[in-house]
């Protein structure tokens, strides 16, 4: 997570700390960035009792009691390279719910999304990569220029927390054909 915080404009840092504030399990901010977005001095190879190993310790505590990773990465579930809007940046965050059976229409998402399953199984299909499924509790990076539907595949309503890295001019969602069920592929 820390290279793609790295790269992370502030204002999508502190949208992903709110976030985890407000959805469930709560995670805690990557502390490796100091406020004027510098590489903080955490050092995962120094040596025990050194300086820089008392900094990368002091830089994993949180205001937080109870801390659960939820996700961790700088690439989308289809393997493309996160990259956040340079111009204009914004968030939008949106809670999504399909009834059992229920599913989405053939999308791309314009900018880069990160969804929290809130509650129940979501199956998605990819296409030319296959399906994969999520429950209640998972976190990801999805993804961004593959032609994607989602289905619950449950026996309650999904709930989903998505949240938009908007930059000026992208669209959050962008409905696609259906790629056909030739490209469908168990996983």
């Amino acid at each position: 997570m820390a290279t793609s915080i790295k790269r992370m404009s502030g204002v999508a840092a502190l949208c992903l700390a709110l976030i985890s504030l407000g959805a469930g399990p709560v995670i805690s901010a990557d502390k490796s960035l100091t406020p004027d977005s510098k590489p903080g001095p955490a050092a995962p190879d120094a040596k025990p009792g050194s300086q820089s190993a008392k900094a990368a310790e002091d830089a994993k505590q949180t205001p937080y009691q109870t801390v659960r990773d939820v996700f961790e990465g700088s690439e989308t579930v289809t393997g493309e390279v996160l990259a956040f809007p340079a111009g204009n940046p914004s968030v939008k965050a949106i809670e999504v719910t399909l009834a059992p059976g229920e599913e989405t229409a053939w999308h791309q998402h314009g900018a880069p999304m990160f969804a929290y399953i809130l509650q129940g199984e979501l199956t998605v299909t990819y296409e030319e990569f296959g399906k994969k499924v999520y429950r209640a509790g998972d976190g990801l990076l999805e993804a961004m220029h593959v032609t994607h539907r989602g289905k619950n595949t449950g026996a309650e309503p999904v709930k989903v927390l998505t949240v938009f890295m908007l930059g000026e001019g992208d669209q959050a969602t962008v409905l696609e054909k259906d790629p056909g069920d030739s490209r469908e592929k168990v996983e």
